[in-house]
């Protein structure tokens, strides 16, 4: 029997693969031998371009943060929390029940307390602080309502807002124009399953000088790989291929655990709401618990129908 998985592993899909396989067929040791002439300093802007001109229509206004950085994915979240607390920034930090773990393991590490608050609070009720927030969201795969972070800005707080699944649903307007929200972290791990090449972008309204000089230590051969992917997929076009794999894993897992669970926005998710759990079964899914929800990633079922050539 096929398990799911706690922990989220995007799948490796085999149009990127295939890609890849034709970059290094031969080896692309030109551009590194470009090092000293004309210079690598600059070789992640235009992979940033196009990843602007890639997700233009999902995250309109994304061009307009004045400072943007290549980073290693989840990198970015550690720089930014590092920066809050060399700056001896004293407003509190927020997540959501059940969000990505991430926040607060790089948070804890750097003697920084986060407050874990329900996705329904008054937010006005809570002292002005910084929300650290992924759209769609760690907790169930599921897309957040633009109006919810209108919330959480008129009630007086920041967000860093993280956008690592943006690509892995269907089409979607994700607004980042609020001037609440400070910063946006990309990565290209989950909606191309480019995790093992920790190839992402930070997007700030300031300078952040830690991340700069990421110029001179970013892997040339990752952002060959990201500007040819970029370059060569539409946006949620592999999202959208393979949602057939999503159905057809929810049904059979549905039918494993003896519940109906249902398919999030993000493709290689599936999520069921703790009040439609009987109690009898809880403890059996007890690991896949997320806040009010259990999240499952289907990963291992994509990876057996390729196997088998069953789509």
């Amino acid at each position: 029997m096929i398990k799911p998985l706690k922990a989220v592993y995007s799948y490796y899909f085999p149009e990127v693969r295939s890609l890849i396989s034709d970059i290094t067929k031969e080896f692309p040791h030109d551009v590194f031998l470009q090092s000293i002439d004309p210079g690598l300093d600059d070789f992640h802007k235009p992979v940033i371009a196009s990843y602007l001109e890639h997700m233009k229509s999902q995250i309109p206004h994304l061009s307009s943060f004045p400072n943007s950085y290549t980073t290693t994915g989840s990198e970015a979240i550690f720089h930014i929390l590092a920066e809050i607390k060399s700056c001896n920034v004293s407003k509190p930090l927020y997540v959501f029940n059940g969000e990505y773990e991430g926040y607060k393991g790089y948070g804890e590490n750097l003697k920084l307390h986060f407050t874990s608050v329900d996705i329904d609070s008054d937010f006005s009720s809570l002292r002005p602080g910084i929300f650290f927030v992924s759209n769609p969201s760690a907790r169930d795969g599921n897309i957040l309502p633009n109006e919810l972070l209108e919330r959480i800005g008129k009630a007086g707080h920041e967000i860093i807002l993280d956008l690592t699944y943006v690509g892995l649903t269907a089409p979607h307007v994700f607004k980042v124009d609020y001037p609440f929200v400070k910063k946006v972290v990309i990565s290209l791990s989950k909606p191309f399953g480019l995790y093992y090449y920790r190839i992402g972008f930070c997007f700030s309204r300031e300078p952040m000088p830690t991340l700069e000089v990421n110029k001179w230590f970013k892997n040339i051969l990752s952002h060959i790989i990201a500007g040819k992917v970029l370059n060569t997929f539409n946006d949620s076009e592999l999202a959208i291929k393979y949602k057939d794999y999503q159905l057809r894993a929810i049904d059979q897992l549905s039918k494993n655990l003896s519940l109906p669970l249902k398919a999030s926005d993000v493709t290689i998710l599936a999520y069921i709401k703790e009040k439609d759990v009987p109690d009898s079964l809880k403890g059996s899914i007890k690991e896949f618990k997320r806040g009010e929800q259990y999240r499952f990633c289907l990963t291992p079922y994509f990876l057996e129908y390729e196997k088998h050539n069953i789509l």
